[in-house]
């Protein structure tokens, strides 16, 4: 992968971008075609510093000079654990956003969650070009505490129509599911509340 991630940075154009990307901090890229324009396009998610959260970078290809152009940088909108690939011992880590590129042009960014006392919440957006700009189209999250038993609850819902399901799994280990209906909104993806959404799910 990371022979991989360094050929897409190697096409880069070094004046286009506005800081040098360090290649081993690409912890995952995906490319596909964005904007619908029939060229190839690229995002990846870069590592900032220990403790903070990671950058996505956008790339739309000019296809008239044939570059890719970057098209804008999400600032810490997911968090992961730091990849520590320059400190003595050095092992991968395992809770890293990872990026899939969909058949239809959207971008599906999964975001392990970081477990905490025995419970975790992994989550997934949808992200898609619209009006000239990325926006969240979709999210699906799943919580569960392995420390207890028949805790659990999940959700997945279309932003854009407002429209999902959810289910809380009940003591007995029966699933409560209910229908997500909220307004539909367009939801720049650098302005994206993941609190907002987990209420939208009726958290």
């Amino acid at each position: 992968m990371k022979c991989l991630l360094l050929a897409f940075a190697l096409v880069l154009p070094t004046a286009a971008l506005a800081e040098p990307i360090e290649t081993q901090k690409i912890i995952t890229a995906a490319a596909g075609d964005w904007n619908g324009d029939g060229a190839i396009d690229l995002a990846m998610i870069v590592e900032t510093e220990p403790g903070a959260a990671m950058d996505m970078h956008f790339f739309l290809r000019d296809k008239e000079h044939n570059f890719l152009k970057p098209a804008g940088i999400v600032q810490e909108q997911m968090y992961g654990e730091w990849n520590g690939y320059d400190r003595p011992g050095y092992e991968a880590s395992y809770i890293e956003p990872e990026l899939t590129a969909l058949p239809n042009g959207s971008i599906k960014l999964y975001i392990p969650g970081i477990p905490s006392n025995g419970a975790r919440t992994d989550q997934t957006l949808t992200i898609a070009w619209r009006n000239n700009g990325f926006v969240v189209a979709g999210f699906s999250y799943d919580y569960h505490d392995y420390m207890k038993d028949n805790v659990a609850n999940d959700c997945d819902y279309n932003l854009l129509t407002g429209k999902g399901k959810s289910s809380k799994m009940q003591p007995d280990g029966t699933r409560l599911h209910r229908t997500v209906a909220v307004e539909g909104k367009v939801v720049p993806f650098a302005e994206w509340d993941s609190g907002a959404s987990f209420t939208d799910c009726g958290e």
